[in-house]
């Protein structure tokens, strides 16, 4: 496991305790709807319209998208969560470094 991957895990982790996320594909893409999103990450290997959602109303909302290199299963799993997790939309930015694995494309 690369030192990157590690290091997003410890900050996905960080802020799910911190209780500033929502959880989801449908609560994730309200959040981002309503402005409340302040970054978004995404797992891997999810549905390609699921995906393509989030990512243009991120885009058009100016929410930055983080990529998972990983199932949903694994996200949920970093999450503390016995079920797979696609969508974590990021209420709270403060005291993470979660900008830096920031995805271009």
């Amino acid at each position: 496991m690369s030192q990157a991957l590690k290091d997003l895990e410890s900050e996905i982790k960080n802020v799910v305790k911190s209780g500033k996320v929502v959880l989801g594909f449908k609560r994730s893409l309200k959040a981002i709807l309503l402005g409340r999103a302040k970054a978004v990450i995404v797992a891997d290997k999810i549905p390609k319209a699921f995906y393509e959602d989030i990512r243009r109303y991120a885009v058009l909302g100016g929410v930055p998208v983080i990529n998972f290199n990983g199932s949903s299963k694994d996200l949920g799993l970093v999450c503390g969560k016995p079920f797979p997790v696609t969508v974590i939309a990021v209420l709270d930015l403060s005291g993470t470094r979660l900008l830096d694995f920031v995805s271009s494309g």
